[in-house]
């Protein structure tokens, strides 16, 4: 059986004229088998053939690992339905002519840019950075297809920032689909209540109805402009970002306590804490037989520290049990009360947080919601923060999120 080199390029409207098969490409000479083209002014069929136009060079898919290349010859037509018959070059619908070459070809580039960066793909596919940027431009909007959706439910909020020492913040915008799948709505820039309101008003009435709940860090910029915009939304604190305090309290006290043991003991006795400090973030039940044992020889040296692990662990608890709102606050503040009975004070800036978010932080027991998806899309972040030149602004996080979180679905084959 024969095939001919159309069927196998898989184009249509496409006639070849010459093949030629090298050691490092294939080349292929073609033309458009059409006799005509469209307007460019009026729309309309162009039939009178005018002059022959350029010779466009594209990529297309590597056929037995070699890289293909087409040269399309095209033609010029005349219009007659114009008063003043301008002339048109024949152009096809299956390539783009700003990254020079065929829309199949340029599907997997946008494919392999999934989990990878755009100087990696260049480099491998030996083409230019610039035409990678300037596909993912066309490609991938700059912001959110709101016609794509059908309902919201809920939202996350939540900063990250683009430079060490906390600064370049953006904010992350983003929901869930029905499979529990994270969506990027938006990345902008900063963090000010105003900036993050004006997106939320930007939301298509229809859907911002359907915002049930928004889960969000802990920061009055977010809060307020949800309560202004979003009124019957409920919003929720993060777990995540309440275990984030109060590890770091203890975790204060285990800077504290270390430097006071390594002066009282013996360089052999210090030395034996080696690798206490993992064991002391771990959870109590992740823990191995080898941590508990060092756990153990840590708190005879430190009782202190052993009543600030134990403080912490039974606030994991409370946020692990099935507590409703209510009692959710009444063992949060029995917690509290017990913390300040012991003298400890690694948790005071803890407490008066846990004091001023109560409502938001208890919000958490209703539909025990967190915004575990939201920490996967920063973890992202921080991966293409690392791929990318210099620090990304936030229409090129857009695009990235998108195309890492949609790209293979999107550009499939």
């Amino acid at each position: 059986m024969t095939v001919s080199i159309e069927k196998l390029l898989n184009i249509g409207g496409l006639e070849v004229e010459d093949l030629e098969i090298g050691e490092q490409r294939i080349t292929i000479r073609a033309k458009i088998s059409s006799n005509f083209t469209k307007c460019h002014k009026c729309g309309k069929k162009a039939t009178e053939y005018y002059s022959d136009g350029e010779t466009v060079e594209l990529r297309h898919l590597p056929i037995c690992e070699r890289p293909v290349y087409i040269y399309l010859r095209t033609k010029r037509y005349r219009c007659q339905n114009c008063e003043d018959g301008p002339t048109t070059t024949q152009h096809g619908d299956w390539y783009d002519l700003a990254a020079h070459c065929t829309k199949a070809y340029a599907k997997s580039l946008l494919r392999e840019m999934v989990g990878s960066t755009l100087a990696e793909v260049a480099r491998k596919q030996e083409i230019n950075y610039g035409i990678l940027r300037g596909l993912l431009e066309r490609e991938v909007s700059e912001g959110v297809d709101w016609r794509e959706l059908t309902q919201l439910r809920v939202l996350g909020l939540d900063e990250i920032s683009l430079l060490k020492g906390h600064q370049d913040f953006v904010t992350v915008v983003s929901s869930r689909d029905d499979l529990g799948r994270p969506v990027i709505l938006g990345v902008l820039e900063g963090r000010e209540k105003e900036t993050v309101k004006a997106f939320l008003q930007s939301i298509p009435e229809h859907l911002r109805a359907t915002v049930e709940q928004v889960c969000t860090e802990m920061y009055k910029g977010f809060t307020n402009a949800v309560a202004e915009v979003l009124p019957a939304a409920r919003v929720v604190a993060d777990r995540f970002h309440v275990a984030k305090g109060y590890r770091a309290a203890l975790d204060e006290l285990r800077k504290t306590e270390m430097h006071n043991l390594k002066a009282a003991l013996k360089p052999d006795e210090y030395a034996g804490l080696k690798g206490v400090i993992w064991a002391l973030r771990r959870n109590h039940q992740d823990l191995t037989d080898e941590e508990l044992q060092l756990l153990d020889l840590l708190f005879e040296c430190s009782p202190v520290l052993r009543r600030g692990y134990q403080l912490r662990e039974k606030l994991t608890d409370i946020f692990e049990t099935a507590h409703t709102k209510q009692s959710a606050e009444r063992a949060l503040r029995r917690w509290m009360a017990e913390v300040r009975s012991t003298g400890l004070t690694c948790f005071d800036s803890f407490l008066i947080t846990l004091e001023n978010w109560m409502d938001q932080i208890t919000n958490y027991f209703l539909s025990r919601l967190t915004s575990g998806w939201v920490e996967g899309l920063n973890n992202k972040i921080k991966v293409i923060k690392r791929r990318c030149y210099g620090i990304p602004n936030p229409v090129t996080l857009f695009r990235r999120l998108w195309l890492d979180l949609n790209g293979l679905d999107a550009f499939a084959a």
